[in-house]
């Protein structure tokens, strides 16, 4: 969503809001001048509906910028609390008194007709990739590796001994230094110099212990060796630098409140995060199963349960069971810090823009970061067989909902068998990983990539006809093809692959779709080996 929209929207929302919070209050300060005009006090049915009444106004109107109706309002509701749970029905004379505060109260909105104070800033996306640099004195090895870790989504600068200022004037979230170049006694007393020095990765000659052990002593947080291969450095820089995740934050919020869920809406849209807003406590389930959020927020105070409740139920299904929820916690709610026991977050209302932002990126991103190295293959950081099998779930049930095409493809190295007799199973395995990296690389951030078996990969194309993609892995084998493969000390040689493109959206079932590409790769082998084959070559 463009800024402007977003602007737009938020003062559209604002507006609507004021315009029933003028009514709410009204019919608030109806209800207690109607109960403070009797003679025999009110009844705690009553209390009960102007306290709620009251603590709605109290958790909402501060993250519209009333901050001060919002604490009138959460006092009164304090006072109203605590004589209904002390079973005192005030005298209509005192009711006259929380009258008088909530004119005072009514005095602080705006007249429709006027501008309305201006918002919290809002928090901006940061779409910066994470910044490496290359130190080393051979330009034709700091390009390539460069070249490699741009097309994973860092911005890198190429840097020699002597461009050390300008390299620490970019202040860079890494440093990689190529030691086969610049050896540690030239590097190692500038880097010690360095203030707050950023972190430290070290491509090194020798691969054992003792080269292991010098290089954390000297701070390393990543030690790497000939042959080079930029997917395992980008998987370390992964654990050592919060980069934008390629496909936004997913949050479920769950609230009643029509205004203020969308308000949070908005907010985190802002912030470039996506959300699902039920209303209906009812509803969240299924919400649940079409749109798999990373993090659910849950109002405290639901029509027909309470917030604990509702994160109960959801994590009765074991597929919800560690989904991290925040709650919203209304009035009283705040004293209850129980409810952070298990490790869920807790805010109070009215909720600070910044703090709500803040605390959706901390919690979401540990969890979806943790979801991901659980779920990726050890050898290539690509999705485990297990969970590839859950995303294909996933994109076929959208895919089926929404009717937009989404294709997919299986990957097979050639003669990866002969690879490993001729050239040890290590060389196997880098050859592996290579076309692991070359796929992440070439294919669209929304495309995903799994480890099928040994040699063989698993693409989901969303959105992507199936002629599309067998153009995109057509050209992408091309590629491959054209680069030679370093095996340590047995030369280059050249490597191949083979696969099978079909559409999901078209079939039955997933596994019929996995049927379809099985059956084409298959066919794609027999007819020779290095070729891609799609509807069109049956």
């Amino acid at each position: 969503m463009q800024e402007s929209e977003r602007s737009r929207r938020l003062e559209a929302l604002r507006v609507q809001y004021v315009e029933r919070l003028h009514d709410d209050v009204q019919a608030i300060m109806a209800q207690v001048e109607e109960m403070s005009a009797r003679d025999n006090a009110a009844s705690a049915v009553e209390l009960e509906a102007v306290c709620e009444a009251l603590q709605r106004i109290a958790d909402s109107a501060g993250s519209f910028g009333y901050d001060a109706l919002s604490e009138t309002c959460g006092e009164v509701a304090c006072q109203v609390r605590q004589w209904l749970d002390g079973g005192v029905l005030p005298a209509p004379y005192t009711l006259a008194a929380l009258q008088s505060r909530l004119q005072t109260g009514a005095e602080q909105l705006p007249h429709l007709d006027d501008l309305f104070p201006a918002h919290a800033t809002m928090v901006q996306r940061d779409t910066a990739s994470g910044r490496v640099a290359l130190l080393g004195d051979e330009p034709l090895g700091r390009r390539a590796l460069g070249e490699a870790l741009s097309a994973l989504g860092y911005v890198c600068h190429e840097y020699a001994m002597h461009d050390v200022e300008a390299l620490v004037a970019w202040q860079p979230d890494a440093v990689l230094i190529d030691e086969r170049s610049v050896p540690r006694s030239r590097w190692s007393a500038w880097w010690n110099a360095w203030q707050s020095p950023p972190h430290l990765l070290i491509f090194g000659d020798e691969d054992d212990f003792a080269a292991r052990l010098a290089a954390i002593r000297h701070g390393a947080a990543g030690y790497f060796v000939s042959p080079l291969d930029a997917s395992l450095i980008d998987r370390c820089l992964e654990r050592l630098i919060l980069r934008p995740t390629p496909e936004p934050l997913r949050v479920l919020i769950v609230d009643d409140d029509v205004e203020l869920a969308e308000h949070y809406h908005l907010v985190l849209d802002g912030a470039g995060i996506d959300s699902w807003v039920v209303n209906v406590p009812a509803e969240t389930l299924g919400a649940l199963r079409d749109y798999r959020p990373d993090l659910a927020l849950v109002d405290t105070r639901l029509p027909m349960c309470t917030g604990r409740e509702m994160a109960r139920v959801m994590r009765l299904d074991d597929a919800w069971r560690d989904l991290p929820v925040v709650y919203l916690a209304a009035g009283d709610d705040v004293r209850e810090q129980a409810l952070t026991r298990s490790g869920d977050a807790f805010l109070g209302k009215p909720v600070d823009d910044d703090a709500l932002v803040a605390t959706v990126l901390s919690h979401a991103h540990r969890v979806r970061g943790s979801r991901r190295w659980v779920a990726r293959d050890g050898l290539t950081g690509v999705l485990t067989y297990a969970a590839l099998q859950e995303l294909l779930e996933v994109e076929f049930a959208r895919a089926q909902r929404s009717g937009t095409p989404t294709s997919l493809a299986l990957i097979d190295i050639d003669h990866v068998g002969a690879l490993n007799a001729h050239h040890g199973h290590a060389s196997g395995d880098y050859v592996i990983r290579r076309l692991a990296e070359h796929l992440t690389q070439q294919l669209r951030f929304i495309d995903h990539v799994g480890r099928y078996a040994g040699g063989a990969f698993c693409v989901v194309l969303p959105h992507c006809s199936p002629e599309d993609a067998q153009r995109a892995i057509e050209r992408i084998r091309l590629q491959f093809q054209s680069q030679t493969q370093t095996i340590n000390d047995r030369g280059d040689i050249g490597v191949t692959f083979s696969a099978g493109v079909a559409g999901l959206h078209d079939a039955a079932s997933v596994e019929a779709g996995l049927d379809a590409i099985d059956q084409r790769l298959y066919r794609a082998k027999l007819a020779g080996r290095n070729r891609v084959l799609g509807n069109g070559d049956e």
